[in-house]
């Protein structure tokens, strides 16, 4: 005979045992928890699981309204869900193998595109310098040019004190990301969001000199304001919390709109993006810029490695005829 687990039990259960088999960032534990009151908002929690047939998810996920990314891991999620309960014998069938996804096409067009989701160098430049113009955005346009200069992830970045860098700041160890489940203020150092993501990286000159500042004005801020916010982290607030990832993104749309790059995909990572295609352009080996920016596999990362190297062909082609040749 079938379970009579309900829908609600068997998520608990499920995700109790995923936890426990996998190793699961806090980020990512937070993103299931809201995928999950999405799904119960619109599910009666206490249906149970061998009544929940395909009709009731298709209903459900026709009903959503939310972006193509998002609504396709709520249905992986629920997918992982049903394929444990048939593995312990709750169900007869996953209902969610026959339910099909009308992906939005609302979603402009234009952000879709790869190019627009990594900046051309002198574009980069441009919003940099316009966040450093503002009093109230240079600690974001810091945070931009050394994810910028690096690759980094912003989670990686903002949980960065100066013991993460050698003695005279020509690398950087990249050991974890930030956990900030308490919030930004009580945010810690959580496990790096793959094998990969650990590595030292190699800092530029510019790069260098962007770190010795940042570590110098912090260490005048904590002495000058009193609600300053004892850690060293390197890329904060004014009160010397960790960068908010809200506040930066915001900032960065905002300057992106005064300096006409509003069609581009402005969030922070875009600066990895564009760090990925500017090492691409300089005939650094797809192999190696994955070891930079600690990524094992990367469908992004290989797209953009992809068209900017068919660019520089077609360039090549075109300069070529150009002298006749």
């Amino acid at each position: 005979t079938l379970s009579d687990i309900n829908l609600h039990n068997l998520v608990e259960e499920w995700f109790s045992h995923h936890q426990k088999v996998h190793r699961i960032r806090p980020s990512t534990i937070r993103a299931y928890k809201a995928q999950q009151k999405v799904i119960f908002k619109k599910i009666d929690k206490d249906t149970l699981a061998k009544n929940a047939d395909t009709k009731l998810f298709q209903t459900f996920f026709d009903g959503l309204d939310y972006s193509n990314d998002y609504v396709s891991s709520i249905k992986s999620q629920l997918n992982s869900v049903f394929k444990y309960a048939y593995r312990m014998g709750y169900i007869k069938e996953n209902p969610l193998d026959k339910v099909q996804i009308s992906y939005s096409k609302k979603d402009d067009a234009a952000r879709e595109k790869i190019e627009n989701k990594y900046l051309e160098k002198d574009e980069a430049e441009k919003l940099i310098k316009e966040l450093y113009r503002r009093p109230s955005t240079y600690r974001v346009g810091r945070l931009a040019e050394f994810m910028y200069l690096t690759g980094c992830r912003i989670g990686e970045a903002v949980i960065l004190t100066p013991t993460d860098f050698n003695n005279n700041l020509t690398s950087a160890s990249i050991t974890g990301t930030i956990d900030y489940g308490n919030g930004f203020r009580a945010a810690r150092k959580g496990p790096p969001k793959t094998l990969m993501s650990n590595r030292t990286i190699n800092l530029t000159p510019r790069c260098i000199k962007l770190v010795e500042r940042s570590i110098d004005e912090n260490k005048l801020d904590s002495l000058t304001r009193n609600d300053y916010l004892p850690g060293e982290y390197v890329f904060v607030t004014k009160n010397g919390t960790p960068m908010i990832y809200s506040s930066f993104n915001r900032a960065l749309v905002r300057a992106g709109e005064r300096v006409g790059l509003a069609h581009k995909t402005l969030t922070s990572h875009i600066f990895r993006h564009t760090h990925v295609s500017l090492l691409a352009e300089n005939g650094i080996q797809l192999t190696a810029i994955m070891e930079r920016v600690g990524h094992e596999d990367s469908d992004i990362t290989t797209k953009i490695y992809t068209h900017v190297t068919k660019q520089m062909k077609a360039d090549i082609t075109s300069k070529l005829t150009e002298i006749g040749l």
